[in-house]
């Protein structure tokens, strides 16, 4: 049934935020918003391992959107659990940003003659086990430390000196237009620094019984971004990957189908990864399920791994 105006909900970070008015915009009908914190907001401090897959950022969310306070549920793809309550589904994946995080560095901590291009012993703030691994693995002189925070107070972190350089999602620094200037910029390459599966895609989620908001949801809809983030996601799921694994994942179309790399950290903190070519019917059917799939990726030279890019 048709409403005066759809209510979203949403976290009430500036990028949450931005998401969620985004999402009003391309609806196109009268919304409202409905700031809601979650775990994830209220304790900080908290490492990520072990909570995404709980729905750590998403289950008071989803809970208001079960008990009808709120009619759709705005989150970032990356923080939704693979499996979740069967009331409620995906009514839309709005087109995907930028897949591939940027490394952030201080002056102070600039090595560019590094294959990573950070000094050793430079603190590198790293918020998931996979940019912890992959840094331990890619740039062993480094020291990975845990960064949690909202994307403008990591990026504050790294500016005020508490840490000499750091990663993060560059969707979320090109979506707020953050300010890094003072600081060298490089971008990571997807295809061989990982990405998170869903990594710059925006999901809504809905009731499933609610068919106006579904019809709604169908018309901004991307299926190019639907059948990328769905085939990352069954990835994640066929490892049982989260927040408590060390693992990326980056599906785009390719000649005669798709190409999807996926990666998870071993034990010696060796990076073991699997590139597949097939159609998505194939990839659906016959992605890698376990380690003897993935072998281990070659240490590439810097212009593999990152370029430095301005903003």
């Amino acid at each position: 049934m048709k409403k005066d105006k759809i209510i979203i909900g949403t976290r009430g970070s500036l990028l949450a935020l931005w998401q969620a008015h985004e999402l009003a915009r391309l609806l196109q009908v009268p919304t409202e918003l409905k700031i809601i914190k979650t775990s994830g907001d209220r304790f900080l401090e908290v490492p990520l391992q072990g909570r995404l897959e709980k729905g750590f950022f998403t289950k008071e969310i989803e809970h208001h959107l079960l008990t009808r306070e709120i009619d759709l549920a705005v989150h970032s793809l990356k923080d939704l659990p693979t499996e979740g309550d069967s009331q409620l589904t995906v009514g839309a994946y709005l087109k995907r940003a930028a897949v591939n995080d940027l490394l952030l560095v201080r002056p102070d901590g600039h090595d560019p003659a590094r294959v990573f291009p950070v000094k050793e012993g430079c603190a590198t703030g790293a918020t998931a086990l996979r940019r912890q691994s992959l840094l331990k693995f890619y740039a062993p002189q480094a020291k990975a430390m845990m960064l949690r925070g909202n994307v403008p107070t990591r990026a504050r972190k790294v500016k005020e000196g508490e840490f000499g350089a750091i990663i993060i999602a560059r969707a979320g620094v090109e979506r707020l237009k953050l300010d890094v200037k003072g600081l060298f910029v490089y971008e990571l390459n997807a295809e061989v620094w990982l990405p998170a599966p869903g990594q710059g895609a925006i999901a809504v989620e809905v009731r499933a019984e609610n068919k106006y908001a579904l019809e709604l949801l169908a018309r901004i809809n991307d299926p190019a971004t639907r059948d990328a983030v769905y085939l990352e996601r069954k990835l994640l799921s066929n490892f049982e990957g989260g927040c408590h694994t060390a693992f990326g994942a980056y599906a785009r179309p390719a000649d005669n189908g798709w190409k999807i790399i996926v990666g998870m950290e071993h034990k010696d903190l060796i990076w073991v990864e699997t590139t597949i070519n097939c159609s998505f019917a194939e990839c659906e059917k016959h992605g890698p399920k376990t380690l003897t799939d993935l072998q281990t990726r070659p240490v590439a030279k810097q212009e593999d791994i990152c370029r430095p890019i301005e903003l």
